[in-house]
């Protein structure tokens, strides 16, 4: 019995079929966002929606009841998947409740698009891509805070010059801000100061003034700030593969360094050697002589006996 029910409680909680549950669900809510399908269906696509909800619920429980609490909760993607669960509960009230009298819980149906943000645990190198992102904001900060304080410069500026030229763009600080940030994404950037220097009827003068502006707005703001911006992120997302090479040739560079002192120390000891066998061959060689010599000695003195008895006997 507790095998039925372990595999049935594992395979609520595997992977596959959280996956399966998530893409049923988004198929589900973009489907039923269309007004024709939601009319054709006479609105029982959302409960489905209903049981993906439910289904996440029983999920989490589950695995808080079958994991070691501390377990469970030192897990980031957990605390994620719980905090998901909790925005989108409030969703179940609908069928029972006129729920457009809750401005709060109407907020919260947005809970449910975060779902969809749980199929970011099962990205392969997840753990390692994420670490990168963390990294890369981190040192993208300082970044980000210049481009915030040049877009508040130039949208006072734009909001003092032009707001009663094209209200429509620069009537107020905030809409200033946003009409400058879509001038710091360069995209169509041209548009704006070209309508307003349209509207400047006083002067060709005001006209140029105008357009030097913004020009000078997409080059500190656009060109440069979001390029920096970019360069920053990007070499901190890489920065694993650069250390990895760095430690690579660090590693190298200590083999080399062995490599090299394990050859100084085996010439030194191939010349030691060397220089052993050449005095040992010389001694031999010395000690070879003095026997050649005294055999040589040996056999004179044997002739000279031999013809001194010959002597004395003629």
């Amino acid at each position: 019995m507790k095998t039925i029910e372990s595999k049935i409680v594992n395979f609520i909680i595997s992977e596959k079929t959280v996956i399966s549950v998530i893409m049923l669900n988004a198929a589900v809510m973009f489907l039923d966002a269309f007004p024709d399908v939601s009319a054709a269906t006479a609105g029982r696509l959302i409960w489905v929606d209903y049981c993906c909800v439910i289904y996440f619920i029983v999920e989490a429980v589950l695995k808080m009841m079958y994991l070691d609490s501390e377990e469970y909760w030192d897990n980031n993607w957990n605390r994620f998947d719980f905090f998901v669960v909790i925005t989108s509960t409030p969703t179940l009230l609908e069928p029972f409740f006129d729920v457009k009298i809750f401005s709060a819980v109407l907020i919260l149906r947005l809970g449910r698009l975060a779902r969809f943000f749980k199929l970011l645990r099962f990205v392969p190198d997840g753990p390692k891509i994420w670490l990168g992102v963390k990294r890369a904001l981190k040192a993208s900060i300082a970044v980000f805070l210049a481009l915030l304080l040049l877009n508040i410069i130039f949208s006072m500026g734009a909001t003092i010059l032009f707001a009663s030229i094209a209200p429509e763009y620069f009537s107020n600080p905030m809409i200033s801000a946003y009409t400058m940030f879509k001038v710091f994404t360069i995209e169509g950037w041209y548009g704006i100061p070209d309508e307003i220097a349209a509207r400047a009827t006083t002067s060709a003068g005001a006209a140029i003034v105008i357009r030097i502006y913004f020009m000078i707005a997409v080059i500190v703001g656009g060109i440069l700030g979001l390029s920096i911006a970019n360069a920053v992120f990007v070499d901190e997302m890489t920065s694993d593969n650069t250390l990895t090479l760095e430690k690579m040739l660090d590693a190298m560079q200590a083999e080399l360094h062995n490599f090299r002192k394990e050859n100084a120390s085996n010439r030194k000891l191939a010349n030691e050697q060397l220089t052993e066998a050449i005095e040992r061959l010389r001694k031999e060689n010395l000690k070879n002589r003095e026997e050649a010599n005294v055999s040589l000695l040996k056999e004179i003195e044997a002739i000279k006996k031999i013809i001194e008895n010959g002597g004395n006997k003629s």
